[in-house]
């Protein structure tokens, strides 16, 4: 019977490099010897579709399509982690609490953040990557890859309740000012401690 993985998320507003650190820390993990998994939330595009749809008109709907999408990656996280490899994953239930605060009501935020917890896996290292709201604007832009609703008084909240979530030790800060290169040393740096 195989050792129980680790499950590994990274989080953070968009724009501080979760995709690209989730791609590179692959590498060197596996260098050490270890079997590793990678998934990115959300997978199922009709879900993902579907929040786009939503967004506009009914955020908590919107919120749960990721939820579900969640819940179908479920079995495949714990079907990973049985097998003994580390799983790395870009973005997890934190960030559907922390990008839906903005938009619902307090009540209707506990309530997502009830279903959210009762169907995810605690990750057992959050990575998160902080930088500026503007530092992130700015990257977004120079990608193209910005989205017209994340503007910086959207991201502020949404980094603001990053921030209210972030409990060490089991959440690591990473400084994602500076470049990819310096975000994968802080990473490894934190995998490394954590004993992988």
């Amino acid at each position: 019977m195989a050792e129980r993985g680790t499950y590994v998320v990274i989080e953070g507003i968009d724009g501080t490099g979760k995709t690209e650190l989730a791609a590179r820390l692959v590498p060197p993990l596996l260098r050490r010897g270890h079997s590793v998994s990678s998934f990115r939330s959300p997978t199922d595009k009709f879900l993902r579709g579907e929040y786009a749809r939503l967004l506009p008109t009914d955020s908590f709907a919107a919120a749960l399509c990721f939820t579900v999408d969640r819940a179908m990656l479920r079995p495949e996280i714990e079907s990973a982690l049985d097998q003994g490899d580390i799983v790395i994953q870009d973005r997890s239930f934190y960030s559907t609490l922390a990008y839906q605060y903005p938009g619902l009501a307090a009540e209707r935020w506990r309530e997502l953040e009830r279903i959210e917890r009762t169907l995810s896996i605690d990750p057992d290292l959050v990575l998160y990557l902080d930088a500026p709201v503007e530092v992130a604007v700015q990257r977004m832009e120079a990608s193209g890859q910005r989205d017209a609703v994340e503007d910086e008084p959207y991201l502020s909240r949404v980094k603001m309740k990053f921030e209210q979530m972030f409990q060490p030790p089991r959440w690591v800060r990473i400084d994602a000012r500076g470049s990819p290169e310096s975000t994968i040393e802080q990473a490894m740096n934190a995998l490394l401690s954590a004993g992988l």
